[in-house]
């Protein structure tokens, strides 16, 4: 995000406030829909929840490949919070739901380990896209990825709870 906001804001003293800022604002919109989206997941089912977040993920980054201003940045990270906020409660609920009680605690320490190791990896991949075809790209290829997921989702998750 630092590279990106220093692309768009040329020449602000202000750089590093402005980064932490538009980083902050996913973060805060995750405070701010978490409990909503996880109560919503109760009354819905988290397969509906989680891959209407997907979805909405997914088509939300890709307009971030075409931002002009720190702003625009900085209301749709807003916007990927909101939607990011209903995946961890659907994923979660969705574990417990079917992993035996005996299977619990290791499933859920398997998922911890799988964030962390999206987060390693999701680095890694990312400054490797953004060095080779530019900060762009990462957005577009992370859309897309999100998008993948739903459909997967889609058909492995919640098509069968339907039925």
């Amino acid at each position: 995000i630092t590279v990106y906001i220093t692309q768009l804001v040329q020449g602000s003293a202000y750089i590093a406030l402005i980064s932490g800022a538009v980083f902050a604002s996913s973060g805060l919109a995750s405070l701010l829909a978490a409990s909503w989206l996880g109560s919503l997941s109760d009354r819905i089912g988290p397969p509906k929840v989680m891959l209407m977040a997907l979805i909405a993920a997914g088509l939300l980054f890709i307009p971030q490949a075409f931002v002009k201003t720190a702003w625009q940045l900085g209301i749709l990270r807003f916007m990927i919070g909101l939607a990011t906020a209903g995946l961890l409660p659907a994923i979660n609920s969705l574990l417990k739901r079917n992993t035996p009680e005996m299977l619990t605690g290791r499933t859920f320490g398997y998922n911890q380990s799988a964030q962390f190791l999206g987060s390693f990896g999701g680095s890694v991949l990312g400054g490797s896209l953004g060095a080779l075809f530019g900060i762009q790209s990462v957005f577009l290829f992370t859309g897309a990825l999100l998008l993948i997921n739903a459909a997967w989702v889609y058909k492995r998750v919640y098509r069968p709870v339907r039925q």
